[in-house]
């Protein structure tokens, strides 16, 4: 009976929109009739395995699943040649590519026409192809990857070409790659084939492989046969199935993988009865660009050589991402007018848009760095800015864009024809490092000072005369560790203090700058030992430059760990920087491969592991030195030069500079790009689990599964057993039984990001669950609603049982317009005919409300709504106190997703229920005529006995009025006693915390318990009014300790009922950080100010000295994201760390606002 209901579960469409089978394959007795490949639900491991189960399965599309896809698709396969069990992944004429994101419109690799209108190339992601090997390792496969190739103009005759690769793991397009290839023809023998940019095959003409790009084909890739191919035939129409391009003719060609799976490999694991895990984001930044209509236009200098690039900086300053380099102006778009500002720009570090300042350098920059208080420093080429005498570093203040003139520093030097040019910048405690051509500097309170090609000047600018490493040559870029050790050097020298140090060096950040002659760094190659960029964190650093390299060493014993060679149109590593995600990113003038484990230019050897594509940028792992696969999408450079800045975001985006003029926001959508690129960070929370998984309905073949909407979520996979059998957009799918019947649902991201699933649903063998229910839905999501959408008033009886809504409209929910995922969609007409209220009811009925708790309701408030059951109201939200009517508007807007992330659950007693038949009504209101949406829908949920909510406490007595207080009196908490939870929850907007108001202090050098920030009771702190600390007259609590008893790290907490949070609550603080501070709110850090990364403890000290005046002064504004607040208290506190001990001050303030 088992096996007859299995063969009938194969004719049930698994999920509507998942897409109509190419072909109807003659029905024949399968082997395994659950995995046949002829159904999402019934998807093979394979066509190998399709084809073992089913000798006489024919060519055509089926639906396959490995352990390593996160869904089933459909795809061609080949059942016929050499035995069958291909799958299709690539196919096309002439202009294939590396690229990893294939190229194409993938879905046509679902079918094999073999025409004229198939010429076009289509590859698949090596993602996809990955998938479909489901971990087997493209070296593992004894067949390895078949190319069937025309061998005539026709199309008539097809050459099968196999070729195997040694040393690929994870599957990539292995044009123009170092590969080694084994290759067999036809039925011949296996040959080696050598390494695929060679060429290879058995002969020159017919049995030959070209997947190079050279002038031979005009840098026109495909599966082409050898130079002395010659076809007297047609090789140049649009219908022949060859195109001679130079001298070579590539065919039309199809690409294919035959992975041996099995739907029982040990690689499908059962799913346990609490679900699968959220999958985790990748560390990297996206592959695509954001989208961006501003950019950098012109050449300042006029030169086009390496080092002159158009961007060669980036450094963000609170909003703004300041851009440097060799530019005259910005320009709107490529046929935008330009508006002069040469050399600097600032853009919306966020949307790209141009902030409107404007500058004027005479010569190019080349670095930037944020001061100690939201100054900029520059550095570059230049000797004027603004009109006035400034060599080689300027103070921009960003809030005016104009010079702040306390920066007095200028520099000269001996060497380069007297040219100054400070290259780099590294600021790290109380110091700022140089790097450059230059050999003295005076200013800022010092005369000149000998200082040659590396420099460190006080947080103030003033040159320290006391380190100087007097390196020989150019220094292109530096680094300092995060401990201001060593400061890590990269340039054209090849001496230091007169001792031998070859292009890539570190030195002491101790008095004298001694050179570390304890390691020598290794180059790729004899000659162009030059490096160009250096990164030096968490105990690695990466120098990168000539020939072609990227090399990682351990910073303890500076032992070299890791290697990559670009080669081919390779090109020299020219900057890196590090994301807080733990990837290392890299830039070159490169276009094709990077090779892991390379350590040779030229000669790669056979030491190298892994190649993959990079288009100007790569990325590593940085704890390990090991290529991670990213590059950007076909990223357009001018003059192929490449990336020359790389720049974290705040927001954990990459900004990448140089001459680009073209980007991907997506695999068919580009933009023009003026000089740089903003590929933006990852969504980094998964969707969260499904509500409600249930059964609706089920029978012998298929259950009927409902699950609640998750915000965020564009779909969502069915589980069943081991492995996903369906996708849909909807919140139900019918699908068939089979295995164990245990379900699972899981949401999925825009980005393709899965949640969490929900815990095994089980149904027997007629789709009935397998246990009832945890709770019995009286109202669904999309039950059917009587709705009365009009301007008509409404009986004031309308939310009664006994109201007679027959006059009313009916609809599924949700109900309503603007918004996604509606089941009843409204038409609006002009915002002043719409109706600010909408009113709708659903009956509900309850057999005997003694029997259970009472009711759970939940309904969407779009924007504002009052709950009604049986006609009393339980419930409003984003509504005002008092009488509402149809003319009453919400007093807040929202969008459609975000309310139904906000819904209430309202508990109602079983006193209010009646035994038959009750009444659910919401009366749901605008926030404005011209609201762009207003949604309507909701649920009831049976409470059981003994499981409704404690009732809430009864308030305590009110107690004798005391007298008044004397006005002249100052309001002050008694300091015997803890300090009170300021309630806000009455203020809907405005300041709430201002500067004089009570803090909780812990001011001792012992630090404070580990959750002071989250839970902690606070009953042992002091409490004081703001500011707060030492050094500063103005001070509410002064800390009068001696100066030795003053502890490096100060805190502060103060905890703040905010009552009931919206989805769009605001809150937004501004502290004074003096000299450093970490905030957090509710335990979870928010930002830190001028402090190191990594580990924060009590002996932390800040990152740089910060002047009193200044600290005041400059303000940090912190916008505390809505998912770290909650309903009720919640907790604000703030460490501030000195600089140094023995500081002059330390003082904390903090003022806050909120809108609701």
């Amino acid at each position: 009976m088992n096996f007859i209901r299995r063969c009938l579960a194969l004719g049930l469409a698994s999920v509507t929109g998942l897409g109509v089978l190419a072909f109807s394959p003659a029905a024949h007795a399968a082997a395994d009739p659950l995995h046949d490949g002829l159904s999402a639900a019934t998807a093979a491991a394979s066509c190998w395995e399709i084809k073992q189960n089913d000798p006489r399965s024919q060519d055509g599309t089926y639906w396959l699943q490995t352990p390593t896809m996160d869904a089933p698709g459909q795809f061609f396969c080949d059942q016929t040649t050499d035995g069958g069990g291909w799958v299709l992944i690539g196919r096309g004429r002439e202009g294939w590519e590396t690229w990893s994101q294939g190229k194409g419109d993938q879905e046509k690799l679902k079918t094999r026409p073999r025409t004229a209108g198939d010429f076009e190339v289509v590859q698949a992601s090596h993602e996809t192809v990955n998938g479909l090997l489901g971990g087997t390792a493209v070296s593992d496969l004894d067949d390895g990857i078949m190319v069937q190739r025309a061998w005539n103009h026709r199309g008539t005759a097809y050459q099968t070409v196999r070729m195997r690769f040694p040393k690929m793991r994870d599957f990539i397009w292995p044009f123009k790659s170092a590969h080694p290839v084994d290759v067999k023809f036809n039925r011949e023998w296996w040959v080696n084939g050598g390494i695929v940019w060679s060429g290879f095959g058995t002969n020159a003409g017919w049995g030959y492989v070209n997947l190079t790009a050279s002038a031979q084909n005009k840098y026109t890739m495909g599966w082409g046969y050898g130079p002395l191919a010659t076809s007297w035939y047609d090789t140049s129409s649009s219908t022949s199935y060859f195109h001679r391009n130079g001298s070579i003719i590539n065919p039309y060609a199809e690409a294919y993988i035959r992975p041996q799976l099995r739907s029982n490999d040990s690689g499908f694991k059962a799913i346990g009865d609490g679900g699968v895990a959220a999958e985790q984001q990748k560390a990297s930044a996206s592959e695509f660009a954001s989208p961006m209509s501003w950019g950098v236009t012109g050449n300042l200098n006029g030169s086009i050589q390496e080092g002159n690039i158009q961007v060669q900086a980036f450094e963000q300053i609170g909003s703004t991402m300041y851009v440097g380099g060799n530019f005259t102006g910005v320009k709107k778009g490529k046929n935008g007018q330009e508006i002069a500002s040469s050399g600097l720009a600032g853009f919306d570090a966020t949307t790209g848009e141009w902030n409107g300042q404007t500058f004027s350098f005479n010569n190019q920059v080349k670095d930037l760095a944020e001061l100690p208080g939201g100054k900029l420093l520059v550095a570059g080429d230049f000797t004027k800015v603004n009109g006035e005498t400034h060599v080689g570093t300027v103070l921009i203040d960003p809030a005016t864009g104009q010079i702040d003139p306390s920066w007095t520093l200028q520099a000269r030097t001996g060497t380069n024809g007297g040219r100054v040019s400070v290259k780099s910048i590294k600021i790290i405690n109380d110091h700022i490092y140089l790097g450059g051509i230059f050999t003295h500097f005076q200013g800022n309170g010092a005369s000149w000072t000998y200082a040659r090609n590396g420099a460190r000047l006080d947080i103030n600018g003033k040159p320290d005369r006391t380190w100087n490493p007097e390196f020989n040559g150019s220094v292109i870029d530096i680094d300092v560790d995060e401990n201001e050790d060593y400061y890590y050097a990269a340039g054209y020298f090849t001496r230091a203090h007169n001792q031998v140090v070859e292009n890539a060096g570190r030195v002491s950040t101790a008095a004298g700058a001694a050179l570390d002659s304890s390691w020598t760094f290794q180059h790729s190659f004899l000659i162009g030992k030059y490096q160009q960029t250096v990164t030096a964190r968490n105990g690695r650093v990466y120098f990168g430059g000539s020939q072609h390299s990227l090399f990682g060493y351990n910073s303890d014993s500076m032992t070299r760990t890791s290697g990559s060679i670009t080669m081919q149109n390779g090109g020299d590593v020219q900057a890196s920087t590090r994301s807080a995600t733990g990837v290392v990113y890299a830039s070159c003038h490169c276009s094709d491969f990077a090779f892991q484990d390379a350590y040779h230019y030229l000669t790669l050897g056979t030491s190298w592991t892994r190649a993959d594509e990079i288009q100007w940028v790569g990325g590593w792992d940085e704890a390990t030195g090991r290529q991670i696969g990213w590059t950007p999408y076909r990223l357009g450079s001018l003059r192929s030069t490449g990336a020359w800045a790389l720049e974290m975001g705040d927001d954990g985006a990459l900004w990448a500079g140089g001459d680009f003029n073209y980007s991907y926001t997506s695999l068919t959508s580009g933009q023009w790009s003026g000089g740089f690129v903003r590929m933006p960070a990852r969504n980094a929370t998964a969707p969260a689990v499904p509500a409600n998984l249930r059964a609706s309905s089920g029978n012998s073949q298929q259950v009927t599964l409902k699950w609640s909407s998750v915000p965020g979520a564009v779909s969502y996979d069915i589980l069943r057993d081991d492995r996903t059998i369906a996708t849909t957009t909807e919140t139900s799918a019918s699908v068939p039984l089979g295995g164990n019947n245990r379900f699972f649902v899981r949401a999925v991201a825009a980005d393709g990001l899965r949640g969490a699933s929900t815990h095994a649903y089980a149904v027997d063998s007629n789709g009935k669950p397998g246990q009832p229910d945890d709770s019995t839905l009286l109202v669904d999501e999309d039950d059917t609603w009587a709705y009365h959408w009009s301007t008509d008033p409404v009986a004031d009886n309308w939310a009664q049982t006994s109201y007679d809504d027959s006059a009313w409209s009916r609809g599924a929910s949700p109900i309503g317009y603007g918004g996604p995922g509606l089941n009843t969609t409204l038409t609006p007409g002009a915002a002043k005919k719409r109706p600010v209220t909408t009113y709708a009811r659903v009956n509900f009925k309850v057999a005997d409300p003694t029997a259970i708790g009472g009711v759970n309701v939940a309904v969407t408030a779009d924007d504002g709504a009052v709950v009604y059951v049986n006609g009393t109201e339980v419930a409003r939200q984003r509504m005002g106190d008092g009488t509402i009517d149809a003319s009453t508007f919400a007093n807040a807007s929202i969008a459609t997703p975000s309310a139904r992330a906000d819904r209430q659950i309202v508990f109602v007693p079983a006193s209010s229920l009646v035994a038959g038949t009750n009444t659910l009504a919401v009366e749901t209101h605008l926030n404005y005529r011209s609201s762009s949406s207003m949604t309507i829908d909701g649920t009831v949920t049976v409470v059981a006995k003994g499981n409704e909510p404690a009732p809430a406490p009864a308030p305590d007595p009110q107690p004798d009025p005391q007298p008044a207080p004397d006005p002249n009196t100052p309001l002050v908490p008694d300091p015997d006693k803890p300090l009170e939870v300021l309630d806000v929850s009455a203020l809907n907007f405005g300041t709430f915390l201002y500067s004089g108001m009570n803090w909780n202090y812990w001011n001792s050098k012992e630090a404070p318990g580990a959750n002071w920030n989250s839970t902690a009771d606070l009953s042992s702190w002091k409490h004081g009014a703001s500011p707060l600390g030492w050094g500063d007259r103005d001070a509410g609590t002064p800390f009068t300790m001696p100066a030795a008893d003053r502890a490096i790290t100060n805190y502060f907490v103060r905890d703040v009922n905010f009552g009931t949070l919206s989805a769009d609550f605001e809150l937004v603080l501004n502290v004074r950080a003096d000299d450093g501070a970490v905030i957090y709110v509710n335990g979870t850090e928010v930002q830190r100010v001028n402090m190191p990364e990594g580990t924060i403890d009590a002996n932390t000290r800040a990152t740089s000295n910060v002047g009193l005046a200044k600290a005041k002064d400059n303000l940090v504004r912190i916008t505390v994201p809505r998912k770290l607040l909650k309903d009720g208290v919640n907790r604000i506190a703030v460490e501030e760390h000195a600089n140094y001990k023995g500081a002059t001050s330390v003082t904390f303030d903090l003022t806050a606002s909120l809108l609701r």
